[in-house]
C-alpha cells in the first residue's frame, strides 16, 4: 500500500507541481460523504456506502455541472457608481487587474445513463453508462493588456496578443469497475476500464495572432497562425473560387451522431484506500487515464495569414453636399470586408487527418479521521490537468450519518487564490430509494457574480441489501 500510494504522490508532484487558480470538476464535497456510493467516481475503491446491490436509471440518476475561471464576473461587469448606479458597467481595467499571464475558464457537463453496482463479499463489480462533455477557452493576459491600452504604447514593435486554445469535445462512457479488499479491515484496492466513444470534437492546436505598428503610425501589420481540428457531422461550403464560406449542419441526423461509434478511446482509474489505524482512512486515487482517437468527420485547418492595415481615409466622409462624398460606414464595411477576405482560409488549407483528444486527469490524495461512530472529518488534495492547464484544490470535510438515512456533508475549500469556498452535501433515504444533492461553494447561489466556480451534482439512487457497519467493517466502507 505505501507503494502504491507513493507512486500516486509522485505523479501528482509531477504533473501538477505548479500551483494554478482555479479546479472544480467533480465535487469534493461528495468524496467522503457517508452512504453515498458516487465516491467510486473519485475513487474506485473507495465505497462509502454498504448496500449489496446499487442501481441508476436514466432520467433519474441526475446529473453534474460546473462552471469555473480564475476571476469572478463582477471583475469584467458589474453595476455602476453616481451617475451610473443603475447601470452596468465594463470594467476592462478591473477584469485586466484580476487575470494571471495565463487564464482559462472550464465547463463540464455529465448525465449519468445507467449504472449498477453490486458487492459480492469482498468485491465490488460496477458498470456506468454516461453522456460526457467537456470544454476549455484559454487566453493570455497580454490580450486584454492590448485591448485595454491599444498599441499606442507600441509603436514599432511586434505585439504578441498570445495564444488563444478552445478545446471542446462530447462523448460517451462506459465504464466497468472492480475493487478487492486485499488485506481484511487493512486494504482495498480499485479499478475501472473505461470504453470511450466521442461524438464532437473541436481542438485548437494553435492559435496565435500578433500585432506589428510601425514606428510612425503609419500602418499596423495584423498576422495570424491557427491549426484546427473539427470532427462533427458537418460539411464546410466554398465559394466558386475555393475560399471558405461557412458550415452547414443542415444534414445532421441526431440518431446517428447519438449511435456514432467511430471515434474509439479507452481511459482507466485506479484507486486505493488504507487503514492506518482504527480511526485514520488513506486514500488515493488517479482518475482519467486516456484519450479518444477522432477518425470520423474529420475538417482539419492549418492556416496562416497577414494584412497590412494602412487605416481608413475619412477625407471624403466630411461634406455630405460634396459630389465624392462616402457615408462613413461603408468605408468601414469596405474595410472589414478586406480584413475578412484577407484570413480567410483556402479549401486547399483544410484536411482530414485523424487527432486525438486527451481526457482531463485528476488525481485524488485524502484521509479522514473517525471521531465517533457516524462523524469523521477529511483532507483532501485534488490535482487536475487538461492541456497546459493544471489547477490544485484543498477541501476540509466534516461528515455525519444520522439515523442511517440522512446523510451531511459541509465543506471549506481552497481553490486557488480563492478561500470563501464553502460546499454543503445532503443525501436522504426513502426505503429503496436515496435522494443526494451536493456542491462545493453555495456562496455561488446568493450572488453569482462574485464566485469563481460553482457546480453542483444531484440524482436518485436505488440501494438494495445495505449492511450497517460494525467494528469489523471494511475499510472502504462507511455506511
Amino acid at each position: 500500500m505505501k507503494n502504491l500510494l507513493t507512486i500516486i504522490i509522485l505523479i501528482g508532484g509531477l504533473m501538477f507541481g505548479k500551483p494554478s487558480n482555479v479546479s472544480a470538476q467533480e465535487s469534493t464535497t461528495l468524496q467522503f460523504m457517508k452512504g453515498l456510493s458516487q465516491s467510486e467516481l473519485m475513487n474506485p475503491a473507495l465505497h462509502n456506502d454498504s448496500s449489496k446491490v446499487v442501481i441508476g436509471l436514466p432520467g433519474l440518476s441526475g446529473m453534474y455541472f460546473d462552471i469555473n475561471s480564475g476571476f469572478p464576473i463582477n471583475s469584467l461587469i458589474h453595476k455602476g457608481t453616481g451617475q451610473l448606479a443603475d447601470s452596468l458597467v465594463l470594467d476592462i481595467d478591473k477584469f485586466h487587474n484580476s487575470l494571471s499571464t495565463t487564464n482559462s475558464i472550464q465547463q463540464n457537463l455529465s448525465i449519468p445513463l445507467f449504472y449498477l453496482g453490486i458487492r459480492i463479499k469482498k468485491s465490488f463489480f460496477s458498470l456506468g453508462i454516461s453522456e460526457k462533455e467537456v470544454a476549455q477557452f484559454t487566453f493570455a493576459k497580454s490580450l486584454v493588456t492590448f485591448i485595454k491600452d491599444g498599441n499606442a504604447p507600441y509603436m514599432g514593435q511586434n505585439f504578441d496578443l498570445g495564444d488563444l486554445d478552445l478545446d471542446a469535445f462530447h462523448y460517451r462512457e462506459f465504464a466497468f469497475g472492480y475493487s478487492n479488499e486485499l488485506i481484511k479491515n487493512k486494504l482495498t484496492i480499485g479499478g475501472k476500464a473505461k470504453l470511450l466513444y466521442g461524438k464532437f470534437a473541436l481542438q485548437t492546436g494553435r492559435m496565435n495572432l500578433k500585432v506589428e505598428t510601425a514606428a510612425d503610425g503609419s500602418y499596423l501589420n495584423l498576422s495570424s497562425d491557427m491549426q484546427i481540428n473539427l470532427s462533427a457531422p458537418i460539411t464546410v461550403e466554398y465559394d466558386v473560387d475555393g475560399y471558405y464560406t461557412g458550415i452547414n449542419g443542415d444534414n445532421v441526423d441526431p440518431k446517428d451522431y447519438m449511435l456514432q461509434k467511430g471515434n474509439m478511446g479507452m481511459a482507466f482509474d485506479l484507486g486505493a484506500v488504507y487503514k492506518l489505524t482504527p480511526k485514520i482512512t488513506l486514500s488515493g486515487s488517479i482518475i482519467d487515464i486516456g484519450k479518444i482517437s477522432f477518425k470520423e468527420d474529420i475538417n482539419s485547418l492549418n492556416h496562416l495569414s497577414t494584412y497590412k492595415w494602412d487605416g481608413i481615409d475619412f477625407s471624403k466622409s466630411i461634406d455630405e453636399a460634396q459630389a465624392d462624398y462616402v457615408d462613413p460606414s461603408d468605408l468601414v464595411d469596405d474595410e472589414m470586408k478586406k480584413i475578412e477576405n484577407s484570413f480567410k482560409p483556402k479549401k486547399s488549407q483544410f484536411g482530414s487527418e485523424a487527432f486525438d483528444v486527451s481526457i482531463p486527469m485528476k488525481i485524488y490524495i485524502g484521509g479522514t479521521y473517525e471521531v465517533s461512530k457516524n462523524i469523521n472529518v477529511g483532507i483532501l488534495d485534488r490535482m487536475y490537468k487538461y492541456g497546459n492547464v493544471s489547477k490544485n484544490t484543498l477541501t476540509f470535510s466534516a461528515n455525519t450519518l444520522i439515523g442511517n438515512f440522512l446523510s451531511l456533508t459541509g465543506s471549506y475549500s481552497i481553490i486557488g487564490d480563492a478561500a470563501t469556498n464553502l460546499g454543503l452535501g445532503m443525501a436522504i433515504r426513502m426505503g429503496y430509494m436515496q435522494f443526494y444533492m451536493v456542491g462545493d461553494n453555495v456562496l455561488a447561489i446568493a450572488d453569482p457574480s462574485k464566485v469563481e466556480f460553482a457546480n453542483l451534482r444531484f440524482g436518485l439512487n436505488f440501494l438494495f441489501g445495505r449492511q450497517h457497519k460494525t467494528k469489523t467493517a471494511e475499510p472502504s466502507e462507511i455506511q
